[in-house]
């Protein structure tokens, strides 16, 4: 099997070398041939040389990651990218939101590992190129507008305020976002509760459902309490998520 080509852009030469030192330690299938500590130079080699994947450092002097990245996309330039970050709560929405892989510092051996499996597996670049816009656009606004859902053939791309509710089934979640139409997705509903944290509009009213409130047609008191979506689905409010469902509601509607 021909090795995968791989640039390595970071302005911390020890960045450079431990993520040097994993790849060779932990996968045949990559060769790094070239590293960078600015983006500008980065850019260099990456025309030099046209490597499969970049592990590409966000926050840099000069020129940022999420700039290189754009610069790339202007040019038509499809390397795979594997975003490197120091823990940044804002950073790590807009990934999740996107779909777009990511290693946090310090790096992770399984992470590491996980992002080689998924870089050797083809994708269609137009999809890839679909993520990396999506990611740059929910990177750059203070609150991302698009959730890039991973399926079973690919990703779909819906904008957050259209989804209706998310229904739990196990390690899988069901998206509504349509009367007549829903996805499944095999991420549990805590990692969209979490993904969507700060989002005033999603609110979690049983261990199975988290909500839209824009997408909230009215509440019904009657019994344990029915919220009737836009749709007309029924969902259950459960006690213990009475007084956070009543102070949400009370917060967003002023």
């Amino acid at each position: 099997m021909t090795k995968l080509k791989a640039i390595i852009i970071d302005d911390s030469p020890q960045a450079r070398k431990l993520l040097l030192m994993m790849l060779e330690e932990y996968t045949k299938d990559l060769e790094v041939i070239a590293e960078a500590e600015q983006a500008a130079q980065g850019l260099d080699l990456i025309k030099k040389h046209a490597p499969n994947v970049i592990f590409l450092d966000i926050e840099m002097p000069g020129k940022s990651g999420i700039q290189l990245a754009e610069q790339l996309l202007i040019e038509k330039i499809n390397p795979a990218i594997v975003f490197t970050t120091a823990y940044n709560d804002y950073a790590l929405k807009a990934f999740r939101l996107s779909a777009i892989d990511y290693l946090l510092k310090p790096i992770n051996e399984k992470h590491l590992q996980e992002a080689i499996e998924k870089i050797k597996k083809v994708h269609p670049k137009a999809e890839e190129e679909k993520k990396l816009k999506t990611f740059i656009t929910n990177y750059n606004t203070a609150f991302p507008k698009t959730l890039s859902i991973p399926t079973s053939t690919g990703y779909q791309f819906l904008k957050i305020d259209t989804i209706l509710y998310m229904k739990a089934d196990g390690s899988y979640t069901h998206i509504f976002f349509d009367k007549e139409k829903s996805i499944t997705v095999s991420k549990n509903l805590k990692y969209f509760e979490t993904a969507l944290d700060g989002y005033s509009q999603f609110i979690r009213v049983h261990r199975s459902y988290l909500i839209n409130l824009l997408q909230m047609k009215k509440f019904d008191k009657q019994n344990r309490g029915e919220i009737i979506m836009n749709d007309d689905a029924i969902i259950d409010l459960a006690r213990e998520k009475r007084e956070d469902f009543f102070n949400a509601v009370e917060k967003f509607m002023l």
